[in-house]
């Protein structure tokens, strides 16, 4: 996922930050890498701005996940930990000693859990931290707690884990997925990395009338769904159809979707990942059957109905820049 570097003299040690309000859940985040940070809140529909120091971002790079945690690193200790903004539990992870995450690009790394981390080291030892780098073909991961282990860094010759739409499945413990053209990839961590590929009947099905789209694949229910975003011709900004699938195991086919029930995805386009969650366990989503959905070099928030196919855009602020894409901070639940 999306990452900052702040300025190092910005951090002092001593500064508390201020917890986030569980109400305000899900938000958006804007980041310009300056002095103050905003976040909209989806539920209130308004936008929030805070200090750098406040946000307890100063002095630190970090990565947001798609289990709502952020993995944090210090830049002048090299301390890292997974951090929860909404109670500001801390997690410790061991220190990047060897420097290892400062081989990740300022571009496009994604961190995710194979879990919801937990203080109790037991559960912990289950837990794999995973951080992507996208522009190479290069892993890093951990676990947390004090038998958990060190930094490691592992190259992989499997171009759609850092390519296509890469998920954490929860139910699976330490197993991730990625799935591009005809195949789904997992990689397992039992408990040294092992990449496995499953190949299907079929590839993803595209309305003919449309030669772009974007393919994200998330879980729900230990079940997996494709998502297409249907693109008109040069303009990934826009989206003009979104086709559900959902794979039958047993088949190795996708079938289409006509409804979520009481299910409500979170997607986002730009950086190819996907949260579910049950509408009645979050207030602010409302009702089931909704794709709520970031695009490319857009600011705005869409929120698409199943059932009626409609689309409704939220502007969430005119000062903020037009083509700055937020990311999703998701709800711990």
């Amino acid at each position: 996922m999306a990452q900052r570097s702040p300025d190092a003299l910005a951090d002092q040690p001593d500064v508390s930050p201020v917890s986030l309000d569980p109400s305000l859940a899900p938000l958006l985040l804007f980041d310009r890498g300056d002095d103050t940070v905003f976040f909209y809140s989806i539920p209130k529909g308004k936008l929030l701005s805070r200090s750098r120091r406040a946000a307890g971002l100063a002095g630190h790079r970090y990565w947001v996940t798609p289990q709502g945690w952020l993995l944090m690193l210090h830049l002048e200790s090299r301390d890292t930990f997974l951090w929860n903004p909404w109670s500001l539990e801390r997690i410790g992870l061991h220190t990047d000693q060897d420097n290892l995450l400062d081989g990740l690009g300022l571009g496009d790394s994604r961190c995710l859990l194979s879990r919801r981390p937990s203080s109790d080291a037991a559960d912990d030892a289950h837990c794999v931290v995973l951080l992507l780098d996208r522009e190479k073909n290069v892993f890093y991961y951990c676990r947390p707690g004090p038998g958990g282990s060190r930094w490691l860094k592992q190259a992989h010759e499997q171009n759609c884990l850092t390519n296509s739409s890469c998920l954490a499945v929860a139910t699976a413990g330490e197993t991730f997925c990625s799935y591009e053209i005809s195949q789904i990839v997992t990689l397992e961590f039992s408990p040294d990395p092992t990449i496995t590929t499953h190949d299907l009947l079929e590839d993803r099905v595209m309305p003919t009338v449309y030669s772009m789209c974007t393919d994200v694949v998330l879980e729900h229910r230990a079940e997996l769904f494709s998502l297409v975003f249907c693109h008109p011709v040069r303009s990934c900004r826009r989206v003009m159809q979104i086709v559900v699938r959902k794979l039958d195991l047993s088949t190795g086919a996708w079938l289409t979707v006509d409804t979520l029930g009481d299910a409500v995805f979170l997607v986002d386009c730009t950086r190819r990942y996907g949260v579910s969650f049950d509408a009645r366990q979050v207030d602010g989503l409302g009702k089931g059957n909704h794709i709520y959905f970031l695009t490319y070099d857009d600011k705005a928030l869409y929120v698409y109905d199943i059932e009626r196919g409609t689309t409704v855009m939220h502007d969430p602020g005119l000062d903020l820049q037009d083509s700055h894409v937020p990311e999703f901070v998701m709800p711990l639940v």
